[in-house]
């Protein structure tokens, strides 16, 4: 398992490198807005200007490589944007934020327990209604708890997540003439209840996105090991319905479901962008949005990293999981 575990790091950092020339290039030749404008305001005069793409280099070439239309048709750059981004990277510099001027690295940590905790709490939701709802609807197959639990899923899947977020703010203030907090973040440490307030409704609500999949998932899978001869057995030994589920089903059905946990991750990391943004919660979400919007480079090339890290290391713990839920599972 070590072998196979180094041997997909390995590429993380060839994952890493193409992505950031992506983003890197991709953000820098799209017709936008001119970067000495976003950073100087439109009243800024042509010698502002020229000042600030001398101080963030932007006159100098994008990308080190260059291709020419004659022999030897490459050019190497000696010095460009793109290299000088990424030695000032590989030493933990990934520049300061166009508008505030603050590290990106900073702000990335002081906004990033705000993020892990709507990730965390989503995921959580996910998991547990996704797993006993996806149980439940295999266990009474074909009858109105199945049903109900289909139905579900179906809005699950279907309702965008914005808009029952917005709800979530309209409907309590309409009919109870309560008002769901919105904006900033508060430590669950420091006011666990106001903590609570601001993210339980907002990530149930991402949760039960997530699971939809996640519980069709389940249902199918647990579906045809019930139907296996050793669950007949387990059965006619007389062991209790709950052992015969959680002992002898679901184990043997966790491989698929450990898959669809991991999507269901990737559902609500990128969900909490859209929670952070309703709810306004000062999270990585909220600054990848606002950063988009103000064209704030250097914040955007460090998120699509983390983020591409982020994919990269939950698929390979995926991956290394199924050798615990199944021991027949073996890596070379």
């Amino acid at each position: 398992m070590w072998r196979y575990t180094l041997r997909r790091l390995s590429f993380l950092p060839i994952i890493l490198i193409v992505v950031s020339i992506l983003v890197f290039v991709l953000l820098r030749v799209l017709p936008t807005s001119d970067i000495a404008d976003v950073i100087g305001g439109q009243n800024a005069t042509p010698e502002q200007k020229a000042a600030i793409r001398a101080r963030y280099h932007l006159n100098d070439p994008i990308f080190p490589i260059s291709f020419t239309g004659s022999a030897p048709f490459v050019e190497v750059q000696k010095n460009s944007q793109y290299s000088r981004w990424l030695v000032d990277a590989l030493r933990g510099d990934f520049g300061k934020t166009y508008t505030s001027q603050k590290s990106v690295r900073s702000e990335f940590f002081r906004r990033f327990p705000a993020s892990f905790e709507v990730v965390a709490l989503s995921l959580l939701f996910s998991v547990i209604l996704g797993i006993s709802f996806g149980i439940i609807s295999a266990m009474y197959r074909n009858s109105p708890i199945d049903y109900f639990v289909r139905i579900f899923a179906v809005f699950g899947t279907s309702i965008p997540e914005f808009f029952l977020l917005s709800l979530l703010i309209i409907i309590p203030s309409y009919l109870w003439n309560y008002s769901q907090p919105v904006g900033g973040y508060v430590s669950i440490f420091s006011d666990p209840w106001t903590n609570l307030r601001l993210f339980l409704p907002a990530t149930i609500i991402l949760g039960i996105g997530g699971s939809a999949g996640l519980m069709r998932l389940v249902r199918t899978t647990m579906l045809e090991v019930l139907r296996s001869d050793y669950v007949r057995t387990a059965k006619a030994k007389g062991l209790r319905q709950r052992t015969v589920i959680l002992t002898h089903a679901l184990r043997n059905a966790g491989t698929p479901i450990l898959t669809a946990i991991g999507s269901a991750f990737i559902l609500v990391f990128g969900g909490s962008v859209v929670a952070e943004r309703v709810l306004s919660i000062d999270g990585n979400g909220l600054f990848l949005f606002q950063s988009t919007f103000s064209r704030d480079l250097p914040v955007i090339q460090f998120l699509a990293i983390y983020t591409a890290t982020v994919v990269v290391l939950v698929n390979l713990v995926v991956d290394l999981s199924y050798a615990f839920a199944d021991p027949r599972v073996t890596y070379r």
